[in-house]
């Protein structure tokens, strides 16, 4: 194996827009320090090794932060677009809510149809108020969004068990959206621009 072959297998430690931006440079450098010392001794590998030991890791580390910093974005804008989401179907949870109760209002209404539909209103209300919070979720951080969602997602089960012909939809919003915006919020959990709480 050649000298250069060798250092090449060096550079691979460095991160790859690093090597394709300077590797050609860092290559004929080598090229100029083969011919000025000699290749076949071992000081001359050690200070080669060295030198990558020593600014590989911190490049890497660098390139690491930058690709964390641009996920952070990422989520960040993800988790608006989630938050606007909640909000307009957890106002149609409230709409279905009502008009439950309208429908409700014309024949005879039982405890626990009333008890139902109460929940499924403070249910919607709780995801309304947690896509709120995700739209404002620098000012907080995730415990009061977190709370939101698990009440939401309790008063849902409820509401269900009180009311066993809960529409689809209000099953899709009142146990879905919960649990997804949940696993949203604690899977990104240090790439996220939420403070933890």
């Amino acid at each position: 194996m050649t000298a250069e072959r060798m250092y090449l297998l060096l550079l691979r430690g460095y991160p790859p827009e690093f090597r394709a931006k300077y590797g050609r440079e860092m290559v004929l450098l080598f090229r100029d320090q083969c011919r000025d010392g000699d290749v076949r001794s071992v000081g001359f590998w050690v200070t080669v090794v060295c030198d990558v030991a020593r600014s590989a890791p911190a490049l890497r580390v660098e390139a690491w932060r930058r690709r964390a910093s641009e996920n952070t974005q990422t989520v960040e804008v993800i988790m608006k677009i989630a938050g606007m989401l909640t909000g307009l179907l957890a106002g149609f949870g409230v709409v279905g809510a009502v008009g439950e109760w309208v429908a409700g209002s014309k024949g005879a209404m039982g405890g626990s149809y009333v008890l139902a539909v109460i929940l499924g209103v403070l249910a919607s209300v709780l995801l309304l108020g947690a896509g709120v919070a995700i739209l404002l979720g620098a000012r907080w951080g995730r415990q009061p969004i977190r709370l939101a969602l698990f009440a939401s997602l309790a008063m849902a089960v409820a509401a269900r068990l009180l009311f066993p012909w809960m529409s689809i939809f209000s099953q899709l919003v009142g146990f879905g959206l919960p649990v997804a915006l949940l696993i949203a919020l604690y899977w990104p959990s240090k790439t996220s621009t939420f403070k933890a709480a």
